[in-house]
C-alpha cells in the first residue's frame, strides 16, 4: 500500500518540476523557438480551417493565419531588441488572418504534434501559447514520473540520471515550449527507459510500461521525422540491453518490432527526411572540397553535442538558446559540460558486452546521422544541424550508461559510485547553470544589457514579477535537484548493501519499491 509519504513526495516533486518548467514558459515571448512563427501557423492550422483561427490560403499551399504571427518574431536575430517591438497592443485578443507559406500545408512535418496542440489555440495568441507551454511542461512530467514510479529501482537511474544530466539549459528550454522539437526530447528520454522496464519485468507492470513505450514513441512520430529514426536506435538499444534467448523474450519483442515498424514508416513519408537525406540548402561554403569538409566536420562533431549544453559555435554567427541568437555564458556551459562527462565516466567504469554494444551503436548513431547531413549539405558544423535535433540521441546514449543489463538475473550495481559530496557537488553545478541560463533567456527578450529584469521593457500581464519568477524558478529546480539527488543516493546504497546479490528472474517483477 501506498504510504502518505510516498504520495507527499511524488506530489512535491511533480510540483517542484512544474514551478521549474513554468518559470521556462515564462521567460520568454511569443515566437521564441528556433522557427516558432511556421510552428505557430502549423498549429492554429492544425484541425484545419477553422473560423477566426485558419482559413484558405490565395493558393493550396498557403494559409490564412493570425497576423500576429509574423509580428511575434520580430526580435529574431537582433539581440539587442526586446520584446517590447511587438507592440502594446499584442497582448490582447484578437488578430486578423493573413495569407502564408510558412505552414506545415504540405507534410514537411508530421501533424501528430501541430493537430493535438491546436485543441489549445484561441482568438489570443499569447495566452493560448502560454496554456501550451504549461500544457507540455505538465504532460511531460506526468508521463516522467509514471514511468519512474512503474519502473523496478534498479532500472529509475537511466531515466532520472538521463534526464539531470541532459536537460540544463535546452530541454529546460524546449520541454515548455511550441516546438515539436520538445516533444521530440520527451520521447528520447523516455522510450528507452520505459522499454526497457517492459522488457524485464512482468504482470501489469510490464504492461503498463509498455503502454508508456508507445505514449513516448508516438511523441516523437507526431513531432518531428528525425526522431522516427532516433526511436528506432532507442528500441534496437533496449533489445540488446534485455535481450535473453528465450520465446518468452522474442514474444515480447514483438512491441519493440511494432515501434520500429511504425517508426520506419514515418520516417520514410516524412517530408524532413527528403531534406536530410538530399541535403538542406545553404550557400557560401562551395571553395572546401567534399573530403576536407568531412574530415573538419569529423573534428568539430563534439562542438554539436555541446551546444546542447549551452556551448556557442566558434564557427557559426548561431548559437545559444532562441533562435540561436541568446548565447549563454561560460557558467552554464561549463557545469553541465562537466556533469555530463563526470557522470558517464563513472558509469561505464563497470562494462558488459550488452552496454559496450549498445552504447556502441547510439555512439555511432550520434555521429553518423549529423555528418552525414552535413555531407549532404555541404556545410560545416554549426550550420543547418542545431543541437536540440540531436539532442535525443544524447540523451538515449546517457540512458544506456545508466542502465542495467540483465541477463537472467538482475545486476544490482550499476549506480555510479559517488560519494555523498559529490553528488551535492553534481546538484550545485546543475542549479547554478539552469539559474544563470534562465536568467540569461529571461534578460534577452525583458532587458538586453540590463541585469534588473524588473526594470524591463517587456513582460506579460499579470504574471508576477520577471525577479520573482527567475528566483522562484531558480529555487525550485535547485529542490527538485537535491530530490533527484537524494533518490539516486538512496538507490546507490540500496544496491551496494546488495552487491552480491541476484534476483531469480522469477522475482524481477516485484512490488515497486
Amino acid at each position: 500500500m501506498t504510504s502518505p509519504k510516498r504520495i507527499l513526495a511524488v506530489l512535491g516533486i511533480v510540483l517542484a518540476a512544474l514551478v521549474a518548467f513554468g518559470a521556462w514558459a515564462l521567460s520568454s515571448p511569443v515566437g521564441a523557438t528556433p522557427d516558432e512563427d511556421f510552428h505557430l501557423a502549423s498549429i492554429w492550422c492544425g484541425s484545419g480551417e477553422r473560423e477566426g483561427l485558419c482559413g484558405a490560403g490565395s493558393v493550396p499551399e498557403n494559409r490564412a493565419i493570425p497576423d500576429k504571427i509574423a509580428e511575434s518574431i520580430c526580435y529574431a536575430h537582433e539581440g539587442d531588441r526586446s520584446a517590447a517591438c511587438q507592440g502594446e497592443g499584442f497582448l490582447d485578443s484578437g488578430f486578423g488572418l493573413e495569407d502564408s507559406r510558412r505552414v506545415n500545408s504540405n507534410g514537411q512535418y508530421p501533424t501528430g504534434y501541430y493537430f493535438w496542440t491546436s485543441f489549445l489555440a484561441s482568438d489570443n495568441l499569447a495566452v493560448s501559447t502560454l496554456v501550451m507551454r504549461f500544457a507540455h511542461a505538465l504532460l511531460f512530467t506526468v508521463l516522467a514520473v509514471a514511468t519512474w514510479l512503474l519502473l523496478p529501482r534498479a532500472n529509475r537511474v537511466a531515466l532520472l540520471g538521463a534526464v539531470a544530466i541532459t536537460f540544463v539549459p535546452l530541454g529546460m528550454f524546449l520541454i515548455p515550449s511550441v516546438n515539436p522539437s520538445g516533444w521530440s526530447i520527451a520521447s528520447g528520454a523516455l522510450l528507452l527507459p520505459a522499454l526497457l522496464g517492459y522488457l524485464t519485468t512482468t504482470g501489469r507492470r510490464s504492461w503498463a510500461l509498455g503502454g508508456l513505450a508507445i505514449v513516448a514513441a508516438l511523441l516523437g512520430l507526431g513531432a518531428r521525422g528525425d526522431s522516427a529514426a532516433y526511436a528506432v536506435v532507442a528500441v534496437l538499444a533496449a533489445l540488446v540491453l534485455a535481450f535473453r534467448p528465450t520465446i518468452e523474450f522474442l514474444l515480447r519483442a514483438i512491441l519493440p518490432l511494432a515501434i520500429i515498424l511504425a517508426s520506419a514508416f514515418t520516417f520514410l513519408t516524412a517530408g524532413q527526411t527528403g531534406l536530410a537525406l538530399d541535403g538542406m540548402t545553404q550557400n557560401g561554403f562551395e571553395f572546401l572540397s567534399p573530403r576536407i569538409l568531412l574530415f573538419e566536420n569529423v573534428l568539430d562533431l563534439p562542438e554539436l553535442y555541446a551546444g546542447v549544453f549551452g556551448q556557442n559555435f566558434d564557427s557559426s554567427d548561431y548559437t545559444g538558446l532562441g533562435w540561436l541568437d541568446t548565447p549563454l555564458p561560460a557558467a552554464v556551459w561549463a557545469p553541465t559540460t562537466f556533469v555530463f562527462a563526470a557522470v558517464i565516466l563513472t558509469a561505464i567504469a563497470r562494462f558488459d558486452w550488452r552496454r559496450a554494444v549498445a552504447l556502441l551503436g547510439v555512439g555511432l548513431a550520434a555521429a553518423a546521422i549529423p555528418l552525414y547531413i552535413h555531407f549532404q549539405s555541404h556545410v560545416p558544423i554549426g550550420f543547418q544541424v542545431q543541437p536540440r535535433y540531436v539532442m535525443p540521441l544524447l540523451i538515449v546514449f546517457a540512458a544506456v550508461a545508466l542502465s542495467p543489463s540483465p541477463d537472467g538475473h538482475v545486476r544490482l550495481l550499476r549506480l555510479p559510485r559517488l560519494t555523498r559530496v559529490q553528488w551535492w557537488i553534481v546538484a550545485g553545478l546543475l542549479s547554478l547553470a539552469n539559474s544563470v541560463a534562465l536568467f540569461s533567456n529571461m534578460r534577452r527578450y525583458v532587458s538586453p544589457g540590463n541585469f534588473n529584469l524588473n526594470d524591463g521593457d517587456w513582460w506579460w500581464r499579470s504574471a508576477p514579477p520577471p525577479m520573482l519568477v527567475w528566483l522562484i524558478g531558480s529555487l525550485a529546480f535547485a529542490a527538485l535537484t537535491v530530490v533527484l539527488v537524494g533518490l539516486l543516493r538512496r538507490n546507490g546504497e540500496t544496491e551496494r548493501a546488495a552487491e552480491s546479490v541476484t534476483v531469480p528472474q522469477s522475482v524481477r517483477s516485484g512490488a515497486v519499491a
